[in-house]
């Protein structure tokens, strides 16, 4: 749920996946909690009398939580609210003037119970009875604590997405990924002979155990996080390519490949490290401060750029480390001729 201004209207944008029943789930955010208190109008005459209600000051914009309780003699549920220390001032001076007066609760402009006052209420609780089952009490008390609205909400617009659409578009995303990365290991290995055939199998080995974490940590692949994730395989590559940039610069001063190696991935590592942090700074912003579609973006690229981070600094220097040594015995420098 995110919120945004239009004019001087201000606007609750709710995302929900999964719906099937769109109706109900309408009928749902529409439900409010809106509760009031208010005072028998005395000026009617018979029935209209006890019917005719007057507004107080004291609306749900002052509950401080509600409990599921019952009554001591009848057993009968019921609820009990607590007001914060304003909204209590607000029903001790409603009680004060309403003694041996009915005082109306009404729950979305219904009316819900209407108690007799006995006696003055300081302390800021009460308690709501009526013709209530234990699930309705349970419903009602979960809609006070999850935020009681001191305004009810009308519906501007609504959209809906079909899951073919949005199945379609993911599956082009994934298909769209999957070129990318053949083609990147193509570069690799065309490009830097050997030494690209390892950095794709370092690039493998990243994108398969990335995606084992997320699956492990339940973390949802939308169309964002797909995009964040293909994003992060990019830059993986990037770290690569500045490793093997550096050890070629070294193997051209004539030292060994190790040395070589061991020198360019030192000279490497600042680059990354400011690199994939200024990256995560970003997507932690953009995970805090924007809307839940542009959160799954931000959470796969943030998760992927830090275990990028760690594939080319230790998965690719293990795997070329041991490539090196298995060709001990080979004149040929794999960095300097590509």
């Amino acid at each position: 749920m995110t919120t945004a201004k239009v004019g001087e209207s201000h606007q609750l944008i709710v995302e929900l996946a999964g719906i099937q029943d769109v109706e109900e789930a309408i009928k749902q955010i529409g439900r409010t909690a809106l509760l009031d208190f208010r005072e028998v109008d005395q000026t009617g005459e018979g029935v209209d009398a006890k019917l005719n209600f007057r507004p107080t000051q004291l609306t749900g914009r002052y509950l401080q939580k509600s409990e599921v309780s019952s009554d001591r003699n009848t057993n009968e549920p019921l609820i009990t609210v607590q007001f914060n220390s304003e909204g209590a001032k607000i029903f001790e001076e409603l009680t004060k003037l309403n003694v041996g007066k009915p005082l109306a609760i009404f729950l979305d402009n219904e009316l819900i119970s209407m108690p007799t006052v006995q006696e003055v209420i300081s302390g800021g609780n009460a308690q709501i009875t009526g013709q209530f089952t234990f699930q309705e009490v349970q419903r009602l008390v979960s809609l006070f604590n999850a935020g009681a609205l001191p305004a009810p909400l009308s519906l501007i617009s609504r959209q809906t997405v079909g899951a073919s659409l949005g199945l379609d578009s993911l599956n082009k995303a994934i298909t769209a990924g999957a070129i990318g990365t053949l083609a990147i290991i193509l570069f690799l290995i065309l490009y830097y002979g050997r030494l690209g055939f390892v950095a794709a199998l370092a690039l493998i080995f990243y994108i398969v155990y990335a995606l084992a974490i997320f699956k492990i940590f339940g973390i949802t692949m939308t169309l964002a996080g797909v995009a964040g994730f293909i994003l992060s395989i990019g830059m993986a590559v990037d770290a690569n390519i500045l490793i093997f940039a550096r050890t070629k610069e070294e193997s051209a001063k004539g030292v060994s490949r190790a040395a070589a190696l061991e020198e360019g991935f030192r000279r490497a590592w600042p680059s990354i490290r400011d690199s994939n942090i200024s990256t995560m700074l970003t997507t932690t912003i953009l995970y805090y401060l924007t809307s839940s579609f542009v959160r799954g973006f931000a959470l796969t690229l943030f998760l992927g750029v830090l275990l990028s981070m760690f594939s080319a600094i230790t998965v690719s220097r293990v795997i070329l480390r041991a490539f090196i040594k298995n060709n001990t015995n080979n004149n040929t420098n794999y960095v300097a001729n590509h």
